[in-house]
């Protein structure tokens, strides 16, 4: 048909058609990401702290809740004196410190749900190793954002209590002690031995003198014989 929308035609020269407007020549179409959604839905722990270099396991129920399966996922544990919220942007944005990670673990793949479910989820342990005082623990799925995702927002999750050692302060105070004990002990050892290279060389010089002393007082009884 000739003519554009207001005379039935078959040409749209208006900025928007909606509602009846719509000729038969467009078709709304709804476009859906192709991608998983990694979500930690749980985080949990049965106790909160241990012997140093002991461990507290960690639950981790993750989910996804995308419409493709997911590989290679990377779940890690990462620790912090204080985990406020200018630490969980940073994370966020560039991933976890290097050296705030203490743990690392790889799901091979994660199914994306059927039909008749929401989600497919798994549950796992994460073994958090405890070192002295106290700290705050976060959970990352994909610290590296190498999986496209849906959505980012919810692949970080605190650990909803300090995790510490048994004794965090006399903990964090005894290892102060071992980490100076070895300097302090190598400055004594150091002192002693110039102690000893004093007292050596005093003795040294003690005896150098004595036989001077002998020899000069035997030239002088040869001198006066003669």
């Amino acid at each position: 048909m000739a003519g554009d929308m207001e005379n039935d035609g078959d040409h749209d020269d208006s900025p928007e058609w909606t509602g009846d407007l719509l000729d038969s020549n467009e078709f709304i179409l709804t476009l859906r990401l192709r991608a998983p959604n990694l979500v930690i839905s749980e985080v949990s722990v049965s106790e909160t702290s241990n012997e140093v270099d002991k461990t507290i396991p960690v639950r981790v129920v993750l989910q996804n809740t995308g419409n493709v399966h997911a590989t290679n996922i990377e779940v890690v544990l990462c620790e912090f004196s204080d985990a406020d919220d200018d630490v969980i942007q940073d994370i966020r944005k560039n991933g976890c410190p290097e050296d705030s990670i203490v743990m690392r673990q790889t799901v091979g793949a994660l199914l994306a749900p059927d039909a008749s479910e929401d989600a497919q989820e798994i549950e796992l342990y994460l073994l958090y190793p405890v070192s002295a005082g106290s700290h705050d623990v976060v959970v990352v799925v994909d610290p590296s954002n190498t999986i496209v995702e849906v959505s980012e927002s919810d692949n970080i999750r605190i650990v909803g209590d300090e995790l510490s050692s048994d004794s965090p302060f006399l903990d964090v105070a005894g290892e102060i002690i071992s980490d100076w004990a070895l300097p302090f002990g190598v400055l004594v050892l150091t002192f002693s031995l110039f102690g000893v290279l004093y007292l050596v060389g005093r003795g040294r010089r003690a005896d150098v003198k004595d036989r001077i002393a002998e020899q000069s007082s035997l030239i002088s009884v040869l001198e006066d014989e003669s």
